[in-house]
C-alpha cells in the first residue's frame, strides 16, 4: 500500500481537477504526479479516474476513496494540530454558531480579546435562532442554552444564565428603582417574546419562599434578546435578561442591577461540537477561551460578594468554635 504522500497527491488532483494544477500546487511535476496516481492504483487494484484529453472523472471507486482519504487526512491534520496545541499557535478557519442574543451581546464584544490572544485563526460566526445540525452543516462547534436534545454531540457546560432585573441610570432616576415583585406594576417593562411562539417570556425570582415566576404586563414586547437590552440603555423600561448577555452593558455603566436578592439561577449554556477523535487546536482554543468568558459573566458581582461574605462569615464562625 502508498504511503500517506501518494494519498495526498490523489486527494490534491480531485480538488484540483487536473494533473497540472495538482503538480503546481505540490510543486511536481505533471508527470510525477501521474507516475503518482498509477502506483496508487496498482497497489489498491482499483482504477480512481477516467481520463481524457478534455476532463479528468472519479470513477465510483475513485469516489468513495476520496471520501474516506480526504476524512483520514483532516483526522491525521486535527491530531497533529492536538498534540501540537500547547507549542504552536491555533490556526485557519472557525466556524461557529450561536443564537443571535448570544452572539451579538455577549460574543461580540469581547471577540477584540479572542483575536488577541488567537491572530491566526479566522471566525466565519453564523447566528442562528433554530435548531439545525452541526455535522450537515460544516460548523465546527456552537453555544447552545437550555437542556440539549442531540445526544451524538459532545456537550461542555461553559455557564448558566442568572436572570438580572436591569435598567438605565436614565430610567431609574426618572422613576425609581423597584424594590418588590409588587413594584414593577408600577414601572414600565420590556419583555422579551419567543419569535417562533409569539409566547412572552415570563421572569423568575429567587424568592424566601422559593422560585415565583411572573408573566409581567409588559409596555413593550420584543422578539429579539440584544433588542431587549438595547431598549433598556435607551431607558425604555426595566428588562430581566441572564447576566450574562447584558454584562458589558452592566460594566460600562449603561445599566444598573436592581432587587439584586430576586437574582435567579437559570438555564445552563453549553458549547457543542460534532463526536471526533482528536479536537483541532482552533476549536481547543475557542471552547477554553468561551469557558473562561461565561464562567466569569455568568454570575453578577454582587452574588459573588454575597457568597464571598458568607464564606467569610462561617469561616471566622469555624475559627472561633475552634478557638472556644
Amino acid at each position: 500500500m502508498e504511503d500517506f504522500s501518494a494519498i495526498s497527491v490523489f486527494v490534491r488532483v480531485v480538488e484540483a481537477k487536473s494533473f497540472s494544477s495538482a503538480a503546481q500546487h505540490l510543486e511536481m511535476t505533471p508527470s510525477g504526479v501521474s507516475r503518482a496516481i498509477s502506483r496508487l492504483e496498482e497497489g489498491l487494484g482499483a482504477r480512481l479516474f477516467f481520463r481524457s484529453t478534455r476532463a479528468l472523472r472519479l470513477t465510483d471507486d475513485g469516489a468513495a476513496f476520496y471520501a474516506r482519504c480526504k476524512e483520514i487526512l483532516t483526522d491525521l491534520t486535527e491530531a497533529t494540530e492536538a498534540l501540537g496545541y500547547a507549542r504552536t499557535k491555533p490556526a485557519g478557519k472557525l466556524r461557529i454558531a450561536a443564537s443571535s442574543a448570544v452572539g451579538r451581546a455577549a460574543l461580540i464584544p469581547n471577540l477584540a480579546d479572542f483575536e488577541e490572544k488567537f491572530p491566526d485563526i479566522r471566525l466565519e460566526m453564523t447566528m442562528c435562532d433554530f435548531p439545525f445540525d452541526l455535522n450537515e452543516e460544516g460548523f465546527d462547534c456552537a453555544i447552545r442554552m437550555g437542556e440539549l436534545e442531540d445526544s451524538s454531540l459532545i456537550a461542555r457546560k461553559i455557564g448558566h444564565f442568572s436572570n438580572v432585573l436591569c435598567a438605565s441610570p436614565a430610567y431609574l432616576a426618572k422613576h425609581g428603582a423597584p424594590t418588590t415583585i409588587e413594584d414593577l406594576k408600577q414601572h414600565r417593562c420590556v419583555n422579551f417574546v419567543y419569535p417562533t411562539t409569539g409566547k412572552p417570556y415570563q421572569w423568575q425570582f429567587d424568592t424566601p419562599g422559593g422560585r415565583v415566576g411572573v408573566d409581567v404586563e409588559a409596555h413593550m414586547l420584543i422578539n429579539d434578546g440584544e433588542s431587549v437590552i438595547q431598549a433598556a440603555i435607551a431607558g425604555l423600561g426595566v428588562i430581566q435578561v441572564p447576566h450574562c448577555l447584558a454584562a458589558c452593558a452592566l460594566d460600562k455603566g449603561m445599566l444598573q442591577i436592581v432587587m439584586q436578592d430576586t437574582i435567579s439561577t437559570g438555564s445552563p449554556l453549553w458549547i457543542v461540537y460534532p463526536q471526533k477523535r482528536h479536537l483541532s487546536a482552533r476549536v481547543q482554543a475557542f471552547i477554553e477561551w468561551t469557558s473562561e468568558l461565561f464562567q466569569r459573566t455568568s454570575t453578577p458581582a454582587c452574588v459573588l460578594a454575597k457568597d464571598a461574605a458568607k464564606k467569610a462569615a462561617a469561616a471566622a464562625v469555624q475559627k472561633l468554635e475552634m478557638v472556644a
